[in-house]
């Protein structure tokens, strides 16, 4: 039926077009489709004399689910012409993929536009028509992010357990089980059981856990830039002055322990009350140190918890998350009675060699807020000082002789990293320190952008890819991309072809934050891709990326 209509219709286009100048319907409409900034934009050109009814326009996805998303698109004012409301010249209206992504679109989507126009002041009409365009709108920012949003409540915690389980067999929890070996170990004078090693793994996995939810919680609630509130030199203070407190009470200066009444009541219940206390705090201060190593995977999950702006659920998420990489600690535990050396002097040295991680970890943080030769100096000291660690301890060593001599090779390159840093150094490798001049590390062509306006701008004006790199001052591994990646004669060529962007969010501004809001970005290092106007969002880098695999990755924008 639809085709006869159509026969009959193009029928009376050839009676008036002797008429009226009337041309057939494929070049009477021109549909056209373009991805930019995280839109879809869909364009109707008319021409001469063409008009577009206005309530004959429908936008829809008919796959892989249909959904009818004509109510929420916005454009231009149509005008009034024999009583209907219609376009001339053109139509333009933009489709947002986090809209889409937010009414359960995802992955690959097939978009429908139905459209029907007029032609000779309304003397005729064409029939119905459509044009359908294909997209990718996921998200590129995590395949993690993007299952979680299609999951319930329920799900979404044992899919946190489950992630949890697989960061549990990274190497990143390994440090972990020898400070918990060394808690029970301590303990185990008083008679260590396997109940007893169970408890105080669970209490140290528990408090762990603690950790990991306030993280969940405070990404629910400020979202998931949380890491850029994180970073203000008051905060990095704070937590770099509590890793020295700990590390001091490692090298036994003083003790935590829970009030005398406490300890009775613990010791009354479990006959164990002397080990909780050091075993919830070494739990929630490990949890700090090895998130670091699992920011990665941890991304996706926290991006996830930031949009979906739920306390509850952040810190639940994160919660069970931790309990799951911490189930080999409670078989460690568990297992401790049985298999853990006899307690020793080396229960000592473990626990201040705790303490030195606690304080290269001071040091690390601490390191963002202060200048590069500085904070070589202050490294330079720890070195230089556990170096005399080492040959202080030689003495209790069968291999005396061959530690003294790794002390005394410790100690004395810290003490050239000092002069180097005295000199205005910042490089770990000591001949650097040294050169009388610096070679240029950076490509000089990065042009900083401050605002939204402005990277839309340079973007629209550029006539080449263009790469848009998110740093900041107190990112470590920020410096580590430019010094190891982009500093490389290798990638310098090869960014020849981009207009390159730079968006420095060292002070967590306004318009930084809706920089990162705007990509979905948790934190910096991060690289987007732009190209023909249009950004790359399955291309986008969070993260360290070594000389071979971002060459690899600018490849893949150059085709």
């Amino acid at each position: 039926m639809r085709k006869i209509i159509a026969a009959l219709i193009l029928s009376c286009i050839s009676l008036f077009s002797q008429q009226v100048k009337i041309i057939p319907p494929e070049e009477a409409f021109s549909v056209n489709f373009e991805e930019k900034n995280g839109y879809i934009i869909v364009k109707i050109e008319m021409k001469e004399d063409i008009y577009l009814l206005a309530d004959k326009l429908l936008v829809e996805v008919i796959s892989p689910k249909k959904l009818d998303i004509t109510p929420m698109l916005s454009s231009q004012k149509p005008e009034i012409f024999k009583g209907q409301n219609v376009y001339f010249g053109f139509y333009e209206t933009a489709i947002s993929k986090e809209y889409l992504r937010s009414k359960g679109a995802k992955g690959k989507v097939d978009l429908r536009v139905n459209y029907q126009g007029c032609a000779g002041g309304g003397i005729i009409c064409y029939p119905p028509m459509n044009a359908i365009y294909k997209s990718d709108i996921s998200s590129g920012r995590s395949g993690i992010a993007d299952m979680l949003q299609e999951s319930g409540f329920m799900i979404s915690l044992a899919s946190f357990f489950g992630f949890g389980l697989l960061l549990s067999l990274t190497p990143c929890t390994f440090p972990m089980i020898p400070i918990l070996s060394s808690i029970i170990a301590r303990q185990s004078k008083r008679g260590m059981t396997l109940k007893k090693g169970f408890w105080l793994s669970f209490v140290y996995v528990f408090f762990m856990s603690i950790a990991y939810m306030m993280a969940g919680i405070l990404a629910g609630i400020f979202g998931s830039n949380l890491q850029i509130y994180l970073q203000n030199a008051w905060a990095i203070t704070i937590f770099s002055a509590i890793f020295v407190l700990l590390s001091l009470s490692m090298f036994g200066l003083y003790r935590f322990q829970l009030p005398a009444s406490w300890q009775t009541k613990f010791s009354k219940l479990s006959g164990r009350g002397h080990g909780v206390l050091g075993a919830a705090l070494m739990g929630f201060t490990s949890s700090l140190i090895v998130g670091p190593c699992v920011a990665a995977p941890l991304a996706g999950a926290l991006i996830y918890i930031g949009q979906s702006g739920d306390a509850l659920l952040g810190g639940a998420a994160l919660f069970v998350m931790s309990m799951g990489m911490g189930v080999p600690l409670l078989i460690v535990g568990a297992s401790a009675g049985k298999f853990l050396p006899k307690p020793g002097f080396w229960m000592d040295i473990v626990g201040q060699l705790f303490g030195f991680i606690m304080l290269c970890v001071a040091a690390y943080m601490f390191s963002r807020i202060i200048p590069p030769d500085i904070s070589l100096i202050l490294w330079s000291v720890l070195i230089a000082v556990f170096g005399i660690y080492l040959f202080v301890i030689s003495s209790k060593f069968k291999f005396k002789k061959a530690l003294r001599f790794a002390a005394v090779l410790v100690f004395i390159y810290g003490a050239v990293l000092s002069a180097g840093g005295i000199l205005g150094g910042a490089s770990f490798n000591v001949f650097a320190n040294f050169k009388t001049e610096q070679a240029l590390k950076l490509p000089v062509d990065f042009v900083k952008i401050t605002d939204i306006k402005e990277l839309d701008l340079s973007v629209k004006n550029s006539a080449k890819p263009v790469m848009v790199e998110f740093t900041a001052d107190w990112c470590a591994v920020c410096t580590e991309f430019e010094e190891k990646t982009l500093s490389k004669k290798s990638v310098q060529d090869a960014l020849k072809i981009f207009t390159l962007l730079r968006v420095d969010v060292t002070k967590n501004s306004d318009k930084d934050q809706e920089l990162m809001r705007r990509f979905s970005l948790f934190g910096p290092p991060a690289v987007i891709f732009f190209k023909d106007g249009a950004e790359l969002t399955d291309l986008q880098i969070t993260g360290f990326k070594n000389e071979r695999e971002f060459l690899a990755h600018l490849e893949q924008i150059a085709q």
